[in-house]
């Protein structure tokens, strides 16, 4: 959605947008290299996938409207079919620094799987979300009197898509991947799920919109407007202070590991924005980095 508002109020062009992709996926090999210590470009990082993506939504905002609808659901109706025809693996493939890279070239399908399926955040069916985005912003700032995800009739076709959703789930239950430990819903990201999602999508704007304004939400908008460097910082607290003391908690001390991990977060986020305010920040990789 921000693709089509930048480029909107912005008039960023494509150079824009594939310059800030790539330095996206810098960032991501960033993390591969030196918070997990993996070879990067294996295990499709989220950022990976937005960094290919947010030039891909670019040229998809330029498409008729019906070729957006055939390309968004080609995507999530391609997902299962690829998911049985090239199967989806427990665990990406992940080599430690140090390890034989050689592996990553000797098993060239599997990283290749990794990026159409089943890695982290895989093109299938994650690319269409992004797309599915774009579709929305037009909903949302078609013109700027007007909001039509305003409309009741969002948030009851949010309605309808969520209880099928989870309906579908109900009666065709699917077996979770284990990842981390941890079995997360999206693993694999089944049809149900992805009904469940954007059904969820629909229902949360039109109730986010009609109070915009309510003081709930301005923390969730000052981590929203440095998004990418808060979510570097948290994985570096995750794996460099938080799991080497307190790996093995009960769930209130993971809770309020997490409380106090939000709230520092958070202070961060509003230094950051006064840092934005004082400060004119010039290079474009800080830019991005920081969401100046």
């Amino acid at each position: 959605m921000m693709v089509a508002l930048t480029a909107k109020t912005k008039g960023h062009k494509l150079k824009y947008f594939l310059l800030r992709g790539i330095t996206i996926i810098a960032f991501g090999a960033f993390v591969d290299l030196f918070i997990w210590k993996i070879y990067p470009l294996s295990s499709v990082d989220v950022l990976y996938l937005i960094g290919f993506s947010i030039p891909l939504a670019y040229i998809f905002l330029h498409l008729n409207n019906w070729y957006q609808w055939i390309i968004v659901i080609s995507v999530f109706s391609l997902t299962p079919v690829f998911q049985k025809v090239l199967g989806y693996t427990d665990y990406p493939t992940e080599i430690y620094l140090g390890e034989n890279f050689k592996i990553l070239f000797e098993n060239p399908i599997n990283i290749l799987n990794h990026w159409i399926i089943d890695g982290w955040f895989p093109i299938f069916p994650w690319l269409g979300f992004s797309f599915l985005g774009i579709i929305f912003a037009n909903f949302r700032w078609k013109n700027r009197s007007t909001n039509l995800f305003c409309k009741k009739s969002f948030f009851f076709v949010g309605l309808c898509l969520f209880i099928i959703g989870c309906l579908l789930w109900k009666i065709y239950p699917v077996k979770l991947i284990y990842r981390e430990s941890e079995a997360d819903l999206f693993y694999p990201p089944t049809p149900p799920y992805i009904l469940t999602a954007i059904g969820l999508i629909l229902i949360l704007f039109p109730i986010v919109d009609y109070k915009s304004s309510l003081v709930i939400y301005r923390p969730l908008q000052i981590l929203g407007k440095s998004s990418l460097f808060i979510y570097i910082l948290h994985l570096f607290f995750i794996e460099y202070i938080i799991t080497p003391f307190w790996s093995e908690t009960d769930l209130q001390t993971s809770f309020i590991i997490f409380l106090i991990l939000l709230c520092v977060l958070i202070l961060i986020a509003y230094g950051l924005k006064i840092l934005k305010n004082k400060w004119k920040v010039r290079f474009f990789i800080i830019r991005v980095l920081i969401g100046a």
